[in-house]
């Protein structure tokens, strides 16, 4: 078994809407801690704007927009920062969880479930004892086409 293969069972737990969410260890390029965005008008509604990490415009995603909740304050204390195609995004969630191993064989790949995420976004349901997790590609759910525009238009302006 080589590092790759230990990654792979690794996520990023966090929550959103009290609901526990993770994502696969290894899209995530960093944690880092929250900053205040600088809005940008006539953007999607879960785009908040964009922060400066060391010399870095990134764009900043509401991901509980962005699946449908409704937008509140945040009282975290970090961002996920991801690579996208169209340039670094971080994503504001509401809490940090930690990074877990979650075994293939504790992930239902096909859970019959009625979400409001779309199903495209859902890697699985995943156990951890005996709590229950949403497992997502954030990748995916960033990647979308209007993410992408909204972002490209930021950084022509930026």
């Amino acid at each position: 078994m080589n590092d790759n293969d230990l990654e792979q069972d690794r996520y990023l737990l966090f929550t959103l809407n009290q609901e526990l969410y993770a994502t696969p260890l290894m899209g995530v390029r960093e944690v880092v801690e929250m900053q205040k965005p600088k809005p940008i008008p006539h953007t999607i509604p879960s785009f908040l704007g964009v922060i400066n990490i060391r010399g870095e415009i990134v764009g900043v995603m509401d991901l509980r927009v962005r699946l449908g909740y409704q937008r509140q304050d945040y009282a975290t204390e970090a961002m996920m920062v991801f690579d996208t195609p169209g340039g670094s995004l971080a994503a504001i969630v509401d809490s940090m969880e930690g990074v877990t191993k979650i075994s293939p064989e504790a992930i239902d790949r096909n859970p019959s479930i009625e979400s409001r995420l779309p199903l495209h976004f859902l890697i699985g349901v995943g156990r951890i004892r005996d709590r229950l997790v949403t497992l997502i590609d954030i990748g995916k759910v960033l990647e979308k086409e209007e993410v992408r525009t909204a972002f490209e238009s930021v950084k022509k302006t930026a």
